[in-house]
């Protein structure tokens, strides 16, 4: 996790405009001559963060470290950076503030006013490899430690889970969570699936699922 590329991160939330060789919403050609429509597109800064993976716990919190000191920083110093994504997980708090105990308040500001948004979860869960209690907990923990800090985020994020359980939206919406979000997981090949959909659960209960 590098520092803060502000042309790539400011503002969070924008909308960016993809010509595909036309003019703002007139039809072009693109680069493979095909004919295109302009479109908006919505940029959520955001990160996604491992805790422990091709390097060990330490080394990868003083990436986190470095980063969240940058974030911090950037959204005091620049109003028009309005909203960061802190991956769907809280424990990402416990971790930085471990090594930053000085910059809670400064995290309780930007959480409450809806600067960063942090949780559902404690931490983004392999799902096939836990039980349903420790999914259960593990967004029970998520939100008190969310609301700790200012609020939690209503959104089913799980970007980068290997595979999804069909339990998944009764859990969300259990919680009050009416979406899903993820980047793999339900299919070989994502474009077999639409960018959007109703993703409904044995027992019945639905959520809206959208993929990266």
């Amino acid at each position: 996790m590098a520092a803060i590329d502000r042309s790539a991160a400011k503002p969070a939330g924008a909308r960016a405009r993809r010509e595909g060789g036309a003019q703002a919403g007139k039809p072009g050609r693109g680069r493979d001559g095909d004919d295109r429509q302009s479109c908006d597109m919505v940029v959520v800064s955001h990160t996604h963060w491992d805790r422990e993976w091709y390097w060990p716990f330490q080394r990868f919190r003083f990436r986190l470290v470095t980063f969240m000191d940058a974030l911090i920083d950037e959204l005091e110093r620049d109003e028009s950076f309005t909203h960061f994504l802190l991956d769907g997980q809280t424990i990402v708090l416990e971790d930085y503030l471990a090594i930053r105990p000085e910059r809670t308040e400064n995290l309780k500001v930007l959480i409450g006013t809806g600067r960063i948004h942090v949780g559902p979860w404690y931490l983004l869960p392999d799902e096939q490899l836990v039980s349903g209690e420790s999914l259960i907990r593990n967004l029970m923990l998520g939100h008190a430690l969310a609301e700790q800090y200012g609020g939690v985020m209503k959104e089913g994020y799980v970007p980068d889970t290997f595979g999804h359980i069909a339990q998944l939206p009764q859990l969300l919406t259990g919680f009050g969570i009416p979406s899903f979000y993820t980047m793999r997981g339900l299919a070989p090949d994502l474009s077999q699936l639409k960018s959007e959909f109703e993703w409904v659960a044995p027992a019945g209960p639905a959520c809206c699922a959208t993929t990266c």
